[in-house]
């Protein structure tokens, strides 16, 4: 059974040369294979997780509206922690910049009652003494036991801005803050004493468009690679010039060199990318399964912070 195909919403993909070919269409499954061509090893592994998953139990087989929102839990085998790397999200400049915003604000007026609840939470009822807060590098463990703060890191839905693995990989997710320490427990108080940062990712791998009326777009396709709107128009017209010009020079027949052109410039063709393509390959396989992904922590020593909780 053939893959689900994509048709380029830029030029016509008619054979010029009036005679049966055998160019390879490119399919949403090609995908990963062209993020390896371009050197992007994490948003490949990333999809090709989605690929390699089952549908959700639903009638739309995607993880829905309660998953993605946090309130109701994420099955065990929709959830992925070991592909995305804070070492790896941090080259990149945008969350660079978030990561310090965080470090600012971790422990600021809005943030404060989320520490006391999380803490109270936590120690509230146990006995008088000191126990170690720590997560052992796992955004899972600290996002059950709840962030102290968090800021969304956001790229434009219309195909704006720089086409770069970290966008490949997440486009939009959430950068979260907690921090590790002791906490000291007595009779009428809590006193937590931060000593270092935590920041780690969370995010819903998912292709679902929701409500909107147009499918979101996720970049110009083929089997090399992705490209910005302007560059695969360009190429695209070219390549039907160069297959125009084949076709009318083989009217009495297409020799195999002639051939063999026709279809490497066919093959070069880019293709428009949306969400609904994977949804169309979901129902059509019943293969590809939503997940929500959890980076690693990346830590931050910082001078001894001492917070205060009054127990209740």
């Amino acid at each position: 059974m053939a893959d689900t195909l994509v048709a380029s919403s830029l030029t016509p993909a008619s054979n010029k040369a009036g005679q049966s070919t055998a160019v390879r269409l490119f399919k949403v499954s090609d995908i990963p294979g062209a993020m390896d061509k371009m050197k992007w090893p994490v948003a490949a592994a990333l999809m090709r997780h989605w690929f390699n998953g089952a549908p959700w139990g639903n009638a739309s087989g995607g993880m829905e509206t309660e998953e993605k929102e946090r309130t109701r839990p994420v099955p065990d085998q929709y959830i992925e922690e070991n592909i995305v790397k804070m070492n790896w999200v941090l080259t990149f400049k945008k969350p660079e910049e978030t990561r310090q915003v965080l470090k600012a604000a971790w422990n600021n007026a809005k943030a404060m009652p989320e520490i006391h609840t999380k803490i109270m939470r936590a120690f509230g009822n146990s006995a008088p003494g000191c126990y170690p807060l720590t997560f052992n590098g796992k955004g899972r463990a600290a996002e059950k036991f709840g962030y102290f703060n968090s800021r969304s890191v956001n790229f434009s839905q219309l195909g704006g801005g720089e086409l770069d693995e970290l966008r490949g990989a997440l486009a939009n997710f959430n950068m979260r803050v907690i921090a590790e320490g002791v906490v000291n427990v007595f009779d009428k108080k809590i006193v937590f004493v931060a000593d270092r940062l935590g920041y780690y990712v969370e995010d819903n791998y998912d292709f679902s468009d929701g409500d909107d009326f147009v499918s979101q777009p996720l970049g110009y396709w083929n089997f090399e690679g992705v490209a910005g709107v302007l560059e695969a128009s360009a190429q695209n017209m070219g390549i039907d010039q160069e297959m125009a010009a084949i076709g009318r020079s083989s009217v009495f027949g297409m020799s195999d060199a002639a051939q063999k052109q026709f279809f490497e410039a066919a093959n070069r063709r880019y293709f428009l990318i949306q969400n609904k393509h994977f949804v169309a390959y979901r129902e059509q396989f019943s293969k590809g399964g939503d997940f929500k992904l959890f980076s690693d922590i990346f830590y931050e020593t910082i001078p001894p912070v001492s917070i205060e909780l009054v127990k209740n």
